[in-house]
């Protein structure tokens, strides 16, 4: 490239060596037109050197760009190696009866909770029952020593006993004209007085047994024997015992939920009183399911101002007493009926700027990108409510390093169980 600079530069220099001579030619043949025409032929060369100097380095970077170009458009673009086909895992959309849903966290609370007192004044003689043990209604709980009530008892019964013999007397009497009416009147008073006593005797003997007042789960007794036990506004908590079975779990809802409930039971008088009807599930943190099943009992007549929301109330059955009190619960409950629906693996469902998506295999062994729209989810599974139909092959493992249009193995799979009370 050189050579062929220095030959175009050559011819550069003949072109102008024709001006320089015939400037010289003119120059000698008027040398006496004096030096302001040697000078004036001067300049003319100087511009015309000038001129086609601008010139040769123009056509340089001229040639140089177009060689460039060539070189350029010489090279062949190597073709890239063909990706190997990747291994997959897939499984079309399970297809199932599901319901949309609303969960909250709830606390369970026993359906009674007393607290066992002493009803008579006295020192406890007797505690029957093991700390912490199931009891049946009636069963004897705690003994107040009971000899002073016993001759309470059978004192009063002597003074009834009297009064019931004056009264009989006085009354033969009056219908032998031999007494007075108010006589008569008097014993009876007497006799109704003594039998109410014996009466309130019999009831402060009753007292000296502490009974359980209904099926439930004792407490530990907080009160030794031997202690004396006062009454009335002084009576000190001998136990706690508590009803299980059914029981309580208490939850609520935000202002939000409660307005979509009623639209969503606006026109189904029956569901919109709910008490009574609407269906609870519950699961404890170490539940994998909903097992517990109840019912909507409760729900508050206004909000609570402070909170901004409705407090509510489910019973659950609770046979094998594995809901306690104070325990937390998950709480599900249904918002619309059963229907049909397609689940896919939650794990299996990417995202970007465009939004949820999935890969599917197609006849062809190639990838697809197919963007859908979720719903709820169901344990592993979620629900998708469009953008794939129940005979897609989705991509359930293998799909972080796979791309659309790349060609793939596909062994195929078997989704897991959906989570959902009203499937069980």
């Amino acid at each position: 490239m050189s050579m062929h600079m220095f030959k175009i530069f050559s011819k550069g220099c003949n072109v102008v060596a024709p001006g320089i001579l015939k400037s010289r030619a003119a120059t000698s043949n008027h040398t006496a037109s004096g030096t302001s025409s040697f000078n004036a032929s001067t300049v003319t060369v100087k511009q015309t050197l000038l001129s086609n100097r601008l010139s040769f380095y123009r056509l340089l970077s001229f040639i140089s760009i177009v060689g460039l170009a060539g070189l350029i458009s010489g090279c062949d673009k190597p073709t890239p190696p063909e990706r190997p086909p990747a291994s997959v895992t897939v499984s079309v959309p399970t297809k199932q009866k599901i319901a949309s849903y609303l969960t909250f966290d709830g606390t369970v609370s026993a359906t009674q909770d007393v607290n066992l007192v002493a009803r008579v004044p006295g020192y406890l003689d007797k505690i029957l029952f093991k700390d912490g043990a199931p009891v049946k209604k009636n069963d004897l709980l705690f003994v107040i020593e009971q000899e002073q009530y016993i001759q309470e008892v059978k004192l009063n019964q002597a003074v009834y006993n009297q009064a019931k013999i004056e009264y009989d007397r006085q009354a033969k009497l009056l219908k032998q004209n031999a007494t007075s009416q108010a006589a008569v009147d008097q014993a009876f008073s007497n006799l109704q007085q003594a039998s109410a006593n014996l009466k309130l005797a019999q009831i402060n003997l009753s007292y000296t047994e502490v009974r359980a007042p209904f099926d439930g789960l004792m407490g530990r007794h907080l009160i030794d024997v031997g202690n004396y036990l006062p009454a009335g506004a002084t009576a000190v908590k001998l136990a706690n015992i508590q009803m299980l079975s059914p029981i309580y779990v208490y939850f609520a809802l935000n202002e939000l939920e409660v307005l979509k409930y009623l639209q969503t039971t606006a026109k189904d008088p029956e569901r919109k009183a709910g008490v009574d009807k609407t269906p609870v599930y519950a699961k404890l943190q170490t539940d994998a399911t909903y097992k517990h099943k109840g019912l909507l009992d409760f729900a508050s007549n206004e909000l609570n101002t402070s909170t901004g929301a409705l407090q509510v109330r489910a019973e659950f059955e609770n046979a094998d007493i594995s809901l306690l009190p104070g325990l937390y619960v998950t709480v599900l409950t249904l918002t619309s009926d059963l229907k049909d629906g397609l689940l896919v693996l939650n794990s299996a469902v990417l995202s970007d700027q465009l939004g949820d998506y999935v890969f599917v295999v197609g006849d062809d062994k190639k990838a697809i990108r197919k963007n859908i729209k979720l719903g709820q989810t169901y344990g592993p599974l979620v629900a998708v409510e469009s953008g794939l139909t129940e005979t897609d092959q989705v991509v359930m493992n293998g799909f972080i390093t796979l791309s659309p249009g790349q060609t793939v193995n596909a062994t195929v799979g078997k989704l897991p169980e959906p989570i959902m009370p009203a499937l069980q």
